[in-house]
């Protein structure tokens, strides 16, 4: 990988995350600790960054929320296996929620035009739906808020109480072993929260990139995720962790 390439995900990480850690990023791109502390001072004489002790911060400290366009683009192949991966746990005659992720987007635009039903708070999965006449699509409403894609607020969070869901997919912007899942925006998380205390299972889609780090707002514990599908970039330590905690772990060949 260039150095203008890791550069380049190294702020991609920042906008999502807020923090990153020097060790955290030597290990995802395969390099020393001291190529991205050189890393780190090239973006932080730019002022792209502020270097702080063990790793970097965004100039404000806090992670940017990227709006649905941007996250369509990033790691992309990463999510299209983890969607192919999850799609084999989809069965017809049940009920299934999708969050605004673009990763949970990536298994909708699969999904076969079979009887189920779909519950959401995403435009995308509904347009993505709208031509298969056989899947049941239902809406929680809300305000539209055009920079997630999504409907919150209103009453969504009481129509989303009334529907029972068999498996919930979803994704989250950072993954704490310790803490959780979380979300930069805080009104999703609240949605994500309820939704997880609905289903009966939780599939939790994140690319490994978002693993050992986390965002602002937490929505759910690790106990409270039945199933977590990632890509083949997973640490083995990290992957052992995660098996330890009684979580059904995939991993998908990117």
């Amino acid at each position: 990988m260039l150095a203008i390439e890791r550069h380049n995900k190294i702020l991609n990480l920042l906008d999502q995350f807020g923090t990153v850690r020097t060790i955290d990023l030597a290990s995802n791109f395969s390099v020393t600790d001291e190529t991205i502390r050189r890393d780190l001072q090239i973006l932080a004489d730019k002022e792209k960054l502020m270097r702080i002790h063990g790793g970097a911060s965004s100039t404000t400290g806090r992670p940017t929320l990227s709006s649905f366009e941007e996250r369509s683009s990033i790691n992309t192949p990463h999510k299209k296996s983890i969607a192919e991966m999850a799609l084999n746990s989809v069965q017809p005659g049940k009920t299934y929620a999708f969050d605004s992720s673009t990763t949970a987007l990536a298994l909708v635009y699969m999904l076969p035009n079979l009887p189920f039903r779909v519950v959401t708070n995403a435009l995308a999965v509904i347009q993505g739906l709208v031509n298969n006449d056989n899947i049941e699509v239902i809406s929680t409403g809300g305000k539209y808020h055009s920079k997630t894609n999504t409907f919150i607020g209103g009453d969504n969070v009481n129509a989303l109480r009334r529907h029972h869901v068999d498996n919930a997919f979803i994704s989250c912007l950072g993954l704490d072993l310790e803490r959780g899942a979380s979300e930069g925006f805080e009104q999703q998380a609240i949605y994500k929260e309820l939704l997880i205390q609905i289903s009966d299972r939780v599939t939790l889609l994140v690319d490994s990139s978002k693993i050992n780090s986390h965002s602002e707002y937490y929505f759910s514990t690790m106990k409270n995720i039945t199933c977590i599908i990632t890509d083949s970039g997973i640490q083995s330590s990290v992957a052992s962790q995660i098996v330890n905690l009684g979580i059904d772990l995939k991993v998908a060949a990117i």
